[in-house]
């Protein structure tokens, strides 16, 4: 519902169907919708959502480092399997064997990851158990 249809509905006036159709929760007060709408007046208008982004630490800054290397290399192995049968030739076995590797290094790589990722939680939950 925008804000000129409430203000419509406020003054007794008839609606004007609107152009998006948008449903607010049943608790949303006038002051979120106002909200609501200015944020998205704001992006329409090509402004930021936020004036600055906040600075990460360190070690989050690792692990989504870490994560963003797997993703890039989920994507070249993708690309390369793409690429060999987008040539409509058959694979030679050197091409095999090079696209097999590709993938068990993959693998290898997120399994290393997820094993990091578990141990470090479970060093954080034991961090927490200690201190309380």
């Amino acid at each position: 519902m925008s804000i000129e249809a409430i203000a419509a509905a406020a003054a007794g006036a008839a609606p004007t169907p609107p152009t998006e159709t948008l449903q607010a929760g049943p608790n949303a007060s006038v002051a979120d919708i106002n909200g609501f709408q200015d944020s998205l007046t704001s992006v329409s208008q090509g402004a930021a959502p936020f004036a600055t982004a906040p600075a990460l630490d360190p070690s989050v800054k690792a692990v989504f480092d870490q994560l963003e290397k797997v993703n890039g290399e989920a994507k070249s192995v993708s690309e390369y399997a793409k690429a060999a049968e987008a040539s409509g030739m058959g694979m030679s076995p050197g091409e095999v064997v090079n696209l097999t590797m590709r993938c068990h290094e993959f693998m290898f790589h997120c399994q290393l990851t997820s094993n990091i990722a578990n141990r470090t939680s479970d060093g954080i939950q034991q961090l927490f158990r200690q201190q309380s």
